[in-house]
């Protein structure tokens, strides 16, 4: 795994094997349902080499329309977390948290991501 999917992965609250997905993915929603009233899982697969690019160049602006558009605004993010295959394990990570490292890595701020990729 490259060095940008190991600083994302590092992010992960839980993981589970990625053949228990459906399962996997349900548990966490009952635990951070709790939390977040109502948790949504927005799920994600990892390419093997080039994970900043396609994070960035992908997956930064999906997400961050996801999000505004769905209501979790950010910075928070609330009630969403993000299902992450990489290999044969999904990772459970807050989007909040994914949003924080993309923003770090564009060099673009909470109120530009929201400009940039926000619903128009």
């Amino acid at each position: 795994m490259d060095a940008a999917a190991d600083e994302l992965l590092r992010l992960a609250f839980d993981r589970a094997p990625a053949l228990e997905a459906n399962q996997a993915i349900a548990r966490i929603r009952d635990q951070e349902g709790d939390e977040l009233s109502g948790s949504t899982s927005y799920e994600l697969v990892l390419p093997a080499e080039n994970v900043r690019s396609y994070l960035l160049d992908y997956t930064l602006p999906r997400l961050v329309d996801y999000l505004e558009s769905s209501g979790a605004k950010l910075p928070h993010c609330g009630g969403v977390f993000l299902s992450v295959f990489a290999g044969d394990t999904l990772y459970f990570l807050h989007a909040k948290d994914v949003v924080e490292l993309l923003s770090r890595w564009s060099g673009l701020s909470m109120a530009e991501l929201k400009t940039r990729y926000g619903p128009k």
